[in-house]
């Protein structure tokens, strides 16, 4: 049987965060590397089981990312903390990649994480978390060109950059009471319209000329980074405003005639389409994109204009063909292309792929 070198995983988060890259490390061992942890049901539910077997099996969780405070990145890890402290669950974590959203917590005298009141949101909870067990990183995670090397596998981060940190918090330093947000848009005042869906617009309709990108100061702090093992690269963009991607990648070099050449592309912020913009793409060569996302949610992500400006980019070459992949299937995702002639296929040269496992998408090399 031919030895595993890596493998991915690519859980069912609804619309959320939810991945682990498993590799053989240059030391001969198998390591684990966990990026975010959607909702508290989906640690609970999906990855608690993998932890288990991880430790079972003898391997190490080297690293855990925590992009930033939005609860479909985080609302894991707070599940994660209150097993642990209820003795469900062993923390065998070895490091932490996490920006604190304050430079002091705004409940350092609170004992009792668990039962942490409600304005002591998960942002907060975490740090507090990993300063009680001294594994708060000392310095803030911010876009470098300098690799972390994890026995092999190298992890470059593209954002945030430092001016999107502080404005995090200068947010909430302002007002120590201000509880972190803890769903996009939720401190947003007065009512606003439902969202309707774009699924009725055909994928040659959309206009790309226009686009406005996300102003969120949360998902601007999100840690975005690329892994490269013995060459396979993933871009695992988070929340990430693509505009930092875009200076951190012609920062090392790569514009529209020098792509970044990689396997896959965790697409941004589910495919929001304020965070998905045709000058990132223009600079990123790759045939797999997966869409962490179930359709079901009140911001109808993912957007089918994200979908377009990644099939229909100027800069790329449409002998390569793309392959869509969605962690979900359900009625919802499939509607987004059943306004669509089965001649698009090959006209932009894609396939879909929906999830037909109940609970990730796993891909091994």
């Amino acid at each position: 049987m031919k030895e595993i070198k890596k493998e991915l995983f690519f859980y069912q988060a609804e619309c959320g965060d939810a991945s682990r890259i498993r590799y053989l490390g240059s030391d001969g061992n198998y390591h684990n590397v966990f990026i975010d942890a959607g909702y508290g049901r989906t640690y609970k539910n999906i990855i608690s089981p993998h932890m288990n077997e991880i430790q079972t099996n003898g391997e190490s969780i080297d690293l855990w990312i925590v992009s930033h405070i939005h609860d479909d990145h985080i609302g894991g890890i707070e599940q994660f903390i209150k097993q642990v402290k209820t003795g469900e669950s062993n923390d065998k974590i070895n490091k932490w990649l996490y920006n604190r959203p304050r430079r002091t917590n705004q409940s350092t005298q609170n004992k009792n994480l668990v039962s942490a009141p409600k304005s002591i949101r998960q942002g907060d909870i975490l740090a507090e978390y990993l300063e009680s067990i001294d594994k708060i990183p000392q310095q803030d995670i911010v876009s470098s060109e300098e690799p972390i090397d994890l026995f092999g596998l190298k992890i470059f981060v593209l954002a945030p950059s430092l001016d999107k940190l502080h404005k995090l918090r200068i947010k909430y330093e302002s007002d120590p009471k201000l509880p972190l947000e803890k769903q996009e848009g939720e401190t947003v005042s007065g009512a606003k319209r439902a969202i309707k869906d774009d699924y009725h617009i055909q994928l040659n309709n959309f206009d790309l000329s226009v686009w406005d990108e996300d102003d969120s100061i949360e998902n601007g702090s999100s840690i975005s980074v690329l892994t490269d093992y013995n060459g396979i690269r993933t871009l695992w963009l988070a929340d990430a405003h693509p505009s930092d991607i875009v200076t951190s990648l012609n920062s090392m070099g790569y514009n529209s005639s020098n792509k970044l050449a990689c396997d896959w592309v965790k697409v941004t912020h589910h495919g929001s389409k304020a965070n998905n913009s045709n000058d990132m793409y223009s600079l990123i060569d790759c045939e797999n994109f997966l869409f962490s996302a179930d359709g079901k949610n009140k911001h109808k992500l993912p957007t089918k204009e994200s979908i377009a400006r990644i099939l229909r980019n100027e800069h790329r070459k449409m002998d390569k063909h793309y392959n869509l992949y969605f962690t979900h299937d359900n009625k919802v995702l499939r509607n987004i292309f059943a306004n669509e002639n089965e001649s698009i296929y090959d006209e932009l040269n894609f396939s879909i792929v929906f999830s037909e496992e109940s609970k990730f998408l796993r891909f091994k090399y």
